[in-house]
């Protein structure tokens, strides 16, 4: 077995046109499968991660496994005190996806160490992935390897970034120059902070 993991583009425009209310799968540009898997801490539900979420529930035909940090994962993020609750971030998922597919077996698995269900899910055949985290990902099939099971496609979408009206006309890649401009949730919870700093400093 290679240690080399498939890989497919998703098209970004393709997933941001589809119908969200749509209980039934939309026609895609890209290889459906049976049960899909996404991860990640979607903390502070922005439309990154809807787009990621979007794009997950049209490859799937039958049922979507996300993986969601746990609380204990993300000791080391930044602003960890304005992280949301797990049980908040989990239901923030569920209600997204039930909008995108109201056909689709939903099934959330908390995250303790980053492989999680995709470690040990032989039924898995995909999972949806951002571009930044392309090359950890393949860590995942590696993992799947050692446990006998065959690697999932590897389904990169790319960066979300608002460009200036000079440079709206290229494409946006997963690049040095545009990862600053990714919509994040860390920059959320900066953002948080800095308002929460502003009300608690005495008025002058």
């Amino acid at each position: 077995m290679s240690r080399s993991s498939p890989e497919a583009s998703i098209d970004r425009a393709a997933v941001a046109s589809t119908n969200c209310a749509s209980s039934t799968r939309a026609a895609t540009p890209w290889t459906a499968y049976p049960h899909v898997a996404v991860g990640g801490t979607f903390d502070h539900l922005h439309v990154g991660h809807k787009i990621l979420l979007t794009a997950t529930a049209l490859a799937a035909t039958k049922r979507v496994v996300c993986g969601i940090s746990a609380d204990a994962l993300l000791e080391k993020k930044k602003y960890k005190q304005l992280l949301e609750p797990y049980r908040q971030r989990e239901l923030n998922v569920l209600l997204f996806l039930r909008k995108i597919r109201k056909d689709l077996i939903v099934e959330l698995a908390p995250l303790t160490e980053p492989c999680g269900p995709t470690a040990v899910d032989a039924s898995i055949g995909a999972l949806v992935v951002s571009h930044e985290t392309l090359e950890g990902s393949r860590a995942l099939n590696v993992r799947r390897e050692e446990n006998g099971l065959a690697p999932m496609q590897l389904m990169p979408i790319d960066l979300i970034a608002t460009p200036s009206s000079a440079d709206r006309t290229r494409p946006m890649h997963a690049s040095a120059e545009n990862t600053a401009l990714k919509i994040s949730s860390t920059a959320i919870r900066a953002a948080l902070a800095e308002k929460q700093q502003r009300g608690s400093r005495p008025l002058r």
